[in-house]
């Protein structure tokens, strides 16, 4: 009988002779499920993309954790960090010393947050080095200085150029006393993207502390790469306690997770929208089947009076309601996958043609749309779309089991 229930959806599916009305309710009901697929795949590749670009770009220059002294510097640092660094979880960690500086070239100046790196450990935390555009940053010595492309734009000045510093100089008391200039040469432009490259500039570490009067080979903290980026929080308080000195618990949560719960926030966002948006082409399909059994009717008297089960009539419109959400749901899957696999270039393409990018470097730490596919969330998206079409069947189709022959056929 599933088969007779099989080839009776597929006619009545085919057939012309019914209201055109009910054919587009069930072809909006196919598309809007189709369109709701599509979209929700697409939205979800591209939050992925973005979740992948903040990690693998953003987060792996900026540190991940930071324990930064209250107020004496730390000596003795190169003994301090080794238990640190042997702690679960840390992969490396780095000293720094960071302060605020005023960057000249001419008659150009630019505020910027300066970092002392030593460039050497520098590399077992940060991939600062991969995304230099201009220049060589092997190593900074104490007359270099490392700009972020955003600053060097700012203030005209290329590799090789000279530029000012103007530093604070601060009383044993903790008050502003003076400012002191030093003059250094562009050793190299960095570009990641965003606002990190107006705000950032590098200088070394040895340099910086004696500018600020530190003590001799004393740093303001250390700075840490994890293994488990969304462990920061809890590894930051681990190794502060492990601390020998008076120190700031500080991890990429603090600056950079709103971008992080902005991606989530949106993501949970598009889940909602989209999952009413299937819902209400889910209601169309209980709308078409609903029609289609009231138009129905005399043929389904007719086949109960022959002897056809009211369970294969159940079948038939069961059949004939999912067969719309199949369509819509396995055509949607396909243009979804086609989108996100090939978002990145047609948003170039646009941008290129229109001279017009939504995604400003200068403020996203992208400039591109990125989109990464995941399987799990495909067959989720797509299994979900199927279920409800599916469910959507169940009322209508049971209503036609119902139906009565003698109150039907003798009123004809």
């Amino acid at each position: 009988m599933a088969s007779l229930s099989w080839q009776l959806a597929q006619r009545y599916r085919k057939s012309r002779n019914s209201n055109a009305f009910i054919r587009f309710i069930a072809a909006s009901s196919t598309i809007g499920i189709g369109l709701g697929v599509a979209i929700l795949i697409l939205a979800l590749s591209v939050m992925n993309g973005f979740e992948l670009a903040l990690k693998d770009k953003l987060l792996s220059v900026i540190p991940h954790v930071e324990l930064q002294a209250v107020s004496d510097p730390i000596q003795n640092w190169q003994k301090k960090i080794k238990p640190l660094q042997q702690h679960s979880g840390v992969v490396a960690g780095a000293p720094y010393i960071k302060t605020n500086t005023m960057i000249r070239s001419g008659a150009k100046v630019k505020a910027a947050a300066l970092r002392g790196i030593d460039v050497q450990l520098e590399q077992g935390i940060s991939a600062l080095e991969s995304f230099v555009v201009a220049g060589d940053l092997t190593e900074i010595s104490e007359h270099q200085i490392v700009l972020g492309k955003g600053i060097a734009e700012e203030v005209q000045a290329k590799v090789g150029d000279e530029v000012q510093l103007m530093l604070p100089q601060v009383t044993a008391e903790g008050k502003l006393a003076s400012h002191k200039h030093v003059s250094l040469t562009v050793s190299a432009i960095v570009s990641i993207g965003g606002q990190l490259d107006y705000q950032q500039a590098w200088v070394n570490i040895n340099a910086l502390g004696a500018w600020l009067n530190y003590p001799q080979g004393a740093v303001q903290g250390f700075a840490f790469k994890i293994d488990d980026i969304f462990a920061a929080p809890l590894l930051s308080r681990e190794l502060g306690n492990r601390a020998t000195d008076y120190v700031y618990m500080l991890d990429w949560f603090r600056t950079q997770g709103h971008l992080y719960n902005d991606i989530q926030m949106v993501r949970s966002i598009l889940y909602l929208v989209l999952v009413l948006v299937l819902a209400v082409a889910c209601f169309n399909i209980v709308a078409t089947l609903v029609m289609a059994v009231r138009e129905k009717q005399g043929d389904i008297a007719i086949l109960l009076t022959m002897g056809m089960p009211r369970s294969s009539i159940v079948k038939a419109f069961m059949w004939l309601g999912w067969l719309n959400g199949l369509t819509g749901t396995l055509v949607g899957g396909l243009v979804g996958l086609i989108l996100a696999w090939q978002i990145e270039p047609l948003f170039r393409f646009i941008t290129d043609l229109t001279g017009f990018s939504l995604l400003d470097s200068s403020i996203y730490f992208v400039d591109y749309v990125p989109s990464q596919i995941e399987a799990v969330q495909v067959v989720t998206t797509i299994g979900i779309a199927l279920i409800m079409s599916l469910v959507a069947t169940i009322y209508p189709a049971l209503n036609a089991s119902k139906v009565q022959p003698a109150f039907v056929l003798g009123q004809r």
